[in-house]
């Protein structure tokens, strides 16, 4: 008896021992893990991850290459992502991510959409060899200066710049040498020399005189080669959809390039000394909007009661701010849309001229026969141009009144995103 009970009692410890075994077996078996991001970054920027729908969404800085990101990834412990984290992935569409557990049983698959807005390029063009003091003055005589050119070169790069806009600095011989423009969604050519409106408004091809040396005014030593140069480049941009701002004596290009038909059809009335009008200082320069105000070229302009305009009327320079009064319009008093003069009835006038000079007028005196600021549209493969012409479209005036010429800068600025806006939306 004693000994079945011995034999019973190793019995049960056996089978405890083998009970005992099987448990720490069991205890080391792999359960299976999670398979999550916890973490999906692309340089300084961490993306949003969204459980429910398995997506991960981040939106990157303006211009960033989406062909080649190297996201860093964090993920559940044990787990495996495809692709890898740090690998060069390609982002321009949406990648599909895979994390497996440490099991290779739990699987979860997420949805990365990354994106960054078109980086917006802009160059100015300017006569300077480059935009700094030093070679603004170099272009000073005693009877020329751009301070005008000058102060708006200031003004883009100060308020152009922005982690969207890249801008860049050109000029008229960078220009003329080859320097690379297809880049750009959009160049403001800017020329208000400080010369004599006659002289300047035959740029960019004077015949006596050369107005696109960086060192300034070629008096008798004319530059046909260096202004022929300069008008293939710009020509060929402009015929291959890039779009121009053209302000003040610039516009005189048109007929170059293409803009229009035939010399004719350019600006028309060109006039203006080396200094400030002083009678002039005292006066509100007043215009009027001859487009639809909701256009976003008009944003942000707002308007003012003027007895001698009719509506909309706005400033285009306060009264105390200088003016040197320097035009290079469009009169619709001459010209070959009136074969009578101002005899012609108004009307038929300013028909005549959009039909013949196949533009859309945005700006007009108060009188309605000057175009100050017009507009020719993109035709075919051709880019869309803004002209500010008039003696209105003035960037030095002192700074005797807070805000001078605010106006100016806010039309400028709604026209150099309006042609990046239209290059963009071109290139979808």
């Amino acid at each position: 008896m004693k000994r079945m009970k011995n034999q019973l009692k190793w019995i049960a410890m056996f089978l405890f021992a083998v009970t005992l075994i099987q448990s720490c077996e069991k205890e080391k078996e792999i359960k299976p893990g999670e398979a999550y991001v916890i973490s999906f970054k692309v340089g300084d920027v961490t993306a949003t991850i969204d459980e429910t729908s398995k997506t991960i969404t981040a939106s990157l800085p303006p211009g960033v290459d989406l062909t080649a990101i190297q996201p860093v990834i964090i993920i559940s412990e044990g787990a495996t992502i495809t692709p890898a984290s740090g690998v060069t992935t390609d982002f321009t569409n949406p990648v599909t991510y895979t994390v497996i557990d440490k099991t290779g049983k739990v699987t979860n698959t997420y949805t990365v959409i990354l994106t960054s807005a078109p980086l917006r390029k802009i160059a100015f063009v300017g006569q300077a060899a480059e935009n700094t003091q030093a070679a603004w003055n170099a272009l000073k005589g005693t009877d020329f200066d751009l301070m005008d050119d000058f102060t708006a070169a200031n003004w883009f790069f100060s308020e152009m710049t922005s982690e969207g806009t890249q801008t860049n600095y050109l000029s008229f011989e960078d220009v003329a040498n080859g320097a690379d423009l297809s880049k750009y969604h959009a160049i403001w050519i800017q020329y208000d020399g400080g010369w004599w409106g006659g002289e300047v408004a035959k740029f960019p091809n004077n015949p006596n005189h050369c107005l696109l040396n960086k060192t300034g005014i070629g008096y008798n030593t004319p530059c046909s080669t260096l202004s022929e140069n300069f008008i293939n480049a710009i020509k060929n941009y402009y015929t291959n959809g890039g779009n121009l701002f053209l302000g003040n004596y610039a516009g005189s290009i048109v007929d170059e390039i293409g803009v229009v038909s035939q010399a004719d059809y350019a600006p028309n009335n060109a006039w203006g000394g080396l200094t400030v009008e002083e009678g002039a200082t005292a006066s509100t320069w007043n215009v009027r909007w001859a487009a639809d105000v909701t256009s976003p070229l008009f944003a942000g302009i707002p308007l003012i009661n003027d007895p001698n305009i009719q509506p909309p009327a706005f400033t285009m320079v306060e009264s105390g701010a200088l003016k040197k009064n320097r035009s290079n319009q469009y009169s619709l008093n001459f010209g070959p849309w009136a074969p009578n003069g101002d005899a012609d009835p108004l009307a038929t006038r300013k028909a005549n001229f959009i039909s013949m000079v196949g533009c859309k007028l945005l700006i007009e005196n108060g009188g309605q026969n000057e175009a100050h600021m017009v507009m020719w549209e993109a035709n075919g493969t051709k880019g869309t141009v803004i002209a500010a012409l008039g003696g209105t479209y003035d960037w030095y005036v002192g700074d005797p009144v807070t805000g001078s010429n605010r106006n100016i800068k806010t039309l400028t600025k709604n026209a150099l995103n309006y042609l990046v806006d239209l290059a963009l939306s071109t290139k979808k």
